[in-house]
């Protein structure tokens, strides 16, 4: 399902664009909630509303997400 950038950021959180930049700078789970102040479960929650907002149901939907947001 091919998703603009509009459309991507008109329904996340500016926190969850902010996961979603770490991650396509390759940062790991850990790092990334280190960066974010916050801990891997509250990090596993926002991967998991993302994934539901997005409707993301595999690996290549969620690098074309990756892909759209700078």
């Amino acid at each position: 399902m091919p998703l603009s950038k509009s459309t991507i950021e008109d329904n996340l959180t500016n926190r969850e664009i902010q996961l979603i930049r770490w991650l396509r700078k390759g940062y790991t789970r850990s790092e990334i909630s280190d960066k974010m102040a916050m801990s891997v479960h509250t990090y596993d929650g926002y991967r998991k509303n993302i994934r539901i907002k997005l409707q993301i149901k595999s690996q290549a939907d969620w690098a074309r997400v990756l892909m759209q947001v700078a």
